[in-house]
């Protein structure tokens, strides 16, 4: 839907201008992460749409009046038709006669930075497939936060030893990759399984200031597409950045990184990760 008819200009000017769009995840109400009211209205939707003969299920978009009553429904895979979804907000619009106004949410990022103390390491994650499908169409975002603890463990373990190459903490390696995968449905990464994690760091020649090394590494990951769905999947690529630290300071400046040779079942992905300044005031 994001890449289909939600970036459609027509579409977008029709619910900018007449409807107050919401999503919802699956995902939250089947590990109980919302509300019994949430589940029960989200229940309610689909058994007036399901006894008015309108299509419903879990993979639906539906639109409803200003009094939560249900005016029609699309499975996704239908909304997406070219002109579908565009097609039924017209009809909506004209039958009812619904007046345009501004939205009612300021346009805004889907993915902005978690708010985090000054301390913490942000990384900004953007992951995308090319096998084609659906699911790559757009590229996904996500965000790792490493505190103090952690992403000083990036750096060399004392002055003598910025000379000679170091192993990154495995830990922390595993933080920073259990994100890199292409778009699934499966979002859980509690479930990875990693079975080969190496991220290694070896200087480079100082500049502005700054020390300076190479990450190297690989990892392989099992990372199932559907969640509660074992189907062996992995998600393997190897490892190639920059990580600049001040030595006297020992604080991280700026941290690179990117996927090369990256696969995932049949298909294959890439992956980018770079630091972000933290954002205390959100």
């Amino acid at each position: 839907m994001r890449a289909g008819p939600l970036s459609n200009d027509r579409v977008i000017e029709l619910l900018n201008a007449h409807f107050v769009p919401a999503f919802v995840s699956n995902e939250d109400y089947d590990a109980g992460r919302v509300s019994k009211d949430e589940k029960r209205e989200r229940d309610r939707i689909w058994r007036e749409a399901n006894e008015a003969g309108l299509s419903s299920g879990t993979v639906h978009a539906y639109i409803l009046n200003p009094e939560g009553k249900v005016l029609d429904s699309r499975h996704v895979a239908k909304a997406a038709e070219p002109g579908e979804t565009a097609r039924l907000l017209e009809k909506i619009v004209k039958d009812l006669k619904v007046p345009a106004g501004e939205p009612a949410v300021k346009p805004a990022s889907q993915c902005a930075p978690p708010a985090a103390p000054a301390d913490v390491l942000l990384l900004h994650l953007t992951a995308r497939g090319f096998k084609g499908a659906s699911w790559d169409d757009f590229p996904a975002e996500d965000w790792i936060a490493l505190e103090r603890g952690e992403w000083e463990k990036l750096l060399p373990p004392s002055a003598a030893a910025a000379e000679d190459s170091w192993q990154v903490d495995r830990a922390v390696a595993a933080k920073i990759l259990t994100r890199f995968y292409p778009q699934t449905e499966n979002n859980d990464v509690s479930k990875r399984e990693f079975e080969e994690i190496s991220l290694r760091a070896t200087p480079l020649p100082a500049k502005d200031g700054m020390a300076r090394a190479r990450l190297e590494g690989r990892f392989k990951m099992r990372h199932d597409f559907y969640p509660g769905r074992k189907d062996g999947r992995l998600a393997e690529a190897r490892i190639d950045g920059i990580l600049k630290y001040d030595p006297k300071t020992r604080t991280v400046s700026s941290l690179a990184l990117t996927t090369h040779e990256a696969t995932y079942g049949p298909g294959t992905f890439a992956v980018a990760v770079r630091s972000h300044a933290p954002t205390t005031d959100r």
